[in-house]
């Protein structure tokens, strides 16, 4: 049996739970780009295929920019012909992610086995198998976890074996 828990998170928790530096990732204009630090993706191997518009990376790949940083056992990046950032797709024993967005006072983390962020409409992230988000002490778990970024919903979903649980600490909110 499966359990469904959609959770309505407001504003600030899809903003600190992710949303911020990948939607800066592909919102660049070209002064941004010239005062952003630069996507640095660092792996055993890469492949690269310009006219696709796809690059796999594999074996311990690591992108990072600024504070920024994924990491997973493959990483793909797709591009569409004029080189914009169409869609990241990582997979790992987990997954992870790691930023620390300037104003918060805790870095912002997530780890599933595979994490795809999609940023063309509607802009959108889904953690996938063990997924887990977190900042502090808050934290959602699930089987799955889907961000819409433009809604700015967060649907958490557990399996046959463990519920979709979210634990926040508002009390403490005003310190973030």
């Amino acid at each position: 049996m499966r359990h469904r828990d959609p959770c309505r998170i407001r504003r600030w928790a899809v903003a600190v739970l992710l949303a911020a530096p990948l939607v800066s990732m592909a919102e660049s204009t070209e002064e941004d780009a010239r005062s952003e630090p630069p996507i640095e993706i660092e792996s055993d191997r890469a492949d690269l295929d310009a006219e696709r518009g796809i690059s796999i990376y594999s074996g311990d790949a690591v992108l990072s920019r600024g504070p920024l940083r994924i990491t997973g056992d493959v990483m793909e990046v797709y591009t569409d012909p004029d080189g914009a950032l169409q869609r990241v797709v990582v997979e790992g024993n987990p997954a992870t992610y790691h930023d620390h967005p300037e104003g918060l006072a805790e870095p912002v983390r997530g780890e599933a086995q595979t994490m795809e962020y999609f940023a063309s409409a509607p802009e959108r992230a889904a953690l996938r198998g063990a997924a887990r988000l977190w900042q502090g002490q808050d934290e959602i778990t699930g089987e799955t976890i889907d961000i819409d970024l433009e809604r700015q919903l967060v649907e958490a979903r557990g399996d046959e074996s463990r519920r979709a649980r979210t634990v926040l600490y508002p009390a403490r909110r005003e310190d973030r």
